[in-house]
This record gives structure tokens, sequence and C-alpha cells, in this order.
């Protein structure tokens, strides 16, 4: 690859980095929610579980916005280190759901995934900043660029999407077609369009 290509794919690697680490964090934050106000019984694993995650999602997201505000790798020396130890501990917890319930937990998945993602991005530019060879204080390519953060958005989202749809979160989220229905299946103004078919707006 050419010199002139390096400051675009450090640009678009550094996109995909936050927005990885982003939607990690959104996933953590319902996985939290799950662990403290899901559970029909509260243990204190579940808090602990509860807290540490909640805490993941929050480092997560403030870690993401910070560095697309400094558009540049932040805090390297303690990122690498817990994004390693996230994705640690979603295989643990992958593993022991698998080996007791035999059932794989999804948002888990998408959590480390995610977080392999970020994980693997920074690994990667951490080594350019270190080697810092030529091209890479020029201007990145703006289309190529864009074209890049869409690509880096719609892998991200991808595997975010199924992540939280599978949390507490996602299973108590109301659908698109039903917000403003109320719970007898009334549209809100005491008409239910299901009795009435005829009845036009």
């Amino acid at each position: 690859m050419e010199s002139s290509s390096h400051p675009t794919l450090k640009a678009a690697t550094l996109l995909f980095v936050y927005f990885a680490a982003m939607a990690a964090g959104m996933v953590e934050l319902s996985l939290a929610a799950g662990y403290l106000v899901g559970a029909t019984t509260m243990t204190s694993g579940l808090v602990v579980s509860g807290l540490a995650t909640l805490l993941g999602g929050l480092a997560f997201l403030g870690w993401s916005l910070w560095g697309l505000h400094r558009n540049s790798l932040v805090v390297t020396r303690y990122a690498v280190p817990a994004l390693a130890a996230a994705a640690a501990a979603h295989v643990a917890v992958m593993a022991a759901g698998i080996s007791t319930q035999r059932l794989l937990d999804v948002s888990h998945l998408a959590a480390l995934g995610l977080t392999l993602m970020a994980l693997a991005g920074a690994g990667w530019l951490r080594r350019q900043y270190k080697t810092n060879d030529g091209g890479t204080h020029g201007q990145p390519r703006t289309g190529r660029l864009l074209a890049a953060a869409f690509g880096a958005a719609v892998v991200v989202a991808t595997v975010a999407t199924p992540g939280l749809a599978a949390s507490m979160a996602g299973q108590h989220a109301v659908p698109h077609g039903e917000h403003g229905q109320s719970p007898d299946g009334k549209n809100g103004q005491g008409f239910n369009p299901a009795l009435d078919p005829g009845r036009h707006h």
C-alpha cells in the first residue's frame, strides 16, 4: 500500500475502533440492566456482575467519546489491557453459560465481538504510532474516509443490533408498530382498528 493512503487508513481505523467501543458500551449497559433489574432474585454475584458491567459500559462510552473528540487513540496504555480484560470476561461468562445451561448468550457474544474489533484496531494503531512511518502525517482523503466510516458503522451495527435485541432491555422494548397503543390494543384515542375495520382516518 502506498504511503499516501496511510492517513486515510489510520483515520478510518480510528473511527472503527471508537464505533466498536461505543457499541460495546451500549451492549454492556444493556447487560448491566439485566443483571441489576432483570433478575427475579438478586444475589451478591449478580450485583457485582451488574456493577462491573455498568462501569465497563460507561468506560467504553467515555473512552470512545473522548477519543473521537481528540481525534486520536487516547490512554492507550490502559485502554488496550482493559479491552483484553473485557474480552476475557465475556469469554468466561459464555463458557459458564454453555457448561451450565447449554445456552450461548447472544448479548455477551456481541459484546465480545465488538470488544475484539476495538482491540484489534487499537493494537494496529498503536503499532503505527510507534513505527511512525512515512505518509502518516498527511491529510486523509475525504471520500475514502466517508466510505470507510459508513462501512465501519454498518459492520458495527450488524454485530451490536442482535446483542441489544437479545438483552433484557431489547426483549421488553415496544415494537415500532405498537407505539401509541394502550395495553387493550386501542390506539390511545379510544378506538381499536381491529374492531372497526371500516373506519378510515
